[in-house]
């Protein structure tokens, strides 16, 4: 499980400042004109051609961020086909956004096409590599095609990018947990995650991990304490992420014995994300 909340773009910390600059401009390409618009308006004294160039610039950049808020409402709800219409919209008005690129690596890593996300997320970061998420949740698809050590080579750059990114210790245990690394390391990435005071959900994905790890240990008392500090935490998920949490809440409370609890879970699942990731997984399972 991964968070594919958008977060603020940070500054470049390195390379040369050319570089930062470029990339500013390939986020927001029409500031830059408009100006430069503004630049030949003033010195034409008024023009009405540099006023009607203006003018269609700013539509241009109201659409362009109308488009990007209709794909992430799209994906907060797990309507995936509006979102692919859309972002193929946004692609068409303007084929290098980095933030086009993100959501539709996140479309496609919430519906399980775990590979053609990467390629989603590394366009996304040629294009803008300073931003931390898209490096966590491109070690979110890598690992879910079984590629490790690049997926442990992502979520890395995503913590020295940002030191306090909770999907990327999130990441980063389960990678170690696939490469047979010791329970009392994993363990600690989790809480190291859990530690920056994530947003809900990778707070909620955080502490299905770590009760899933307490369980394994015979942990059930604390499992079952943490357990509780998940649901209130859904309200304020979206979808896609709702649903992930549903479904890995009913795997957990299968393992301790509490199927009918599960099968709620299972049967919300569902329900939220028809055609989500762990959708036919999650129906199965509501019907044992």
């Amino acid at each position: 499980m991964s968070s594919q909340a958008r977060k603020s773009w940070p500054t470049l910390t390195t390379g040369h400042p050319f570089n930062w600059l470029s990339k500013q401009l390939l986020l927001v390409p029409e500031a830059v004109l408009l100006l430069v618009v503004l630049l030949f308006h003033v010195l034409l004294n008024g023009s009405l051609l540099t006023a009607l160039i203006g003018l269609a610039l700013m539509l241009y950049l109201a659409l362009r961020l109308s488009l990007l808020g209709m794909a992430r409402q799209a994906i907060t709800t797990a309507s995936y086909a509006r979102a692919e219409q859309v972002l193929a919209w946004l692609l068409r008005l303007y084929p290098y956004s980095a933030d086009a690129y993100a959501l539709q690596g996140a479309t496609l890593l919430a519906r399980g096409q775990s590979e053609a996300a990467i390629m989603a997320f590394q366009r996304a970061i040629a294009l803008f590599p300073a931003h931390p998420e898209l490096h966590a949740t491109l070690s979110a698809a890598l690992l879910d095609t079984g590629l490790f050590h690049e997926a442990r080579q992502a979520a890395t750059q995503a913590l020295e990018l940002d030191p306090r990114s909770a999907s990327a210790y999130l990441q980063l245990a389960g990678i170690e947990e696939q490469l047979g690394k010791p329970v009392a390391t994993i363990e600690m990435l989790l809480r190291s995650g859990l530690a920056v005071h994530p947003a809900p959900p990778d707070e909620a994905a955080l502490r299905c991990a770590l009760i899933g790890l307490l369980l394994n240990q015979q942990r059930s008392h604390e499992a079952r304490h943490m357990l509780t500090m998940i649901e209130p935490l859904l309200p304020a998920c979206p979808a896609p992420q709702r649903a992930d949490i549903h479904f890995y809440l009913g795997t957990l409370l299968n393992a301790i014995d509490a199927p009918e609890q599960a099968r709620l879970h299972f049967e919300q699942s569902t329900q939220l994300d028809p055609r989500g990731r762990h959708a036919a997984d999650a129906w199965r399972a509501s019907k044992r």
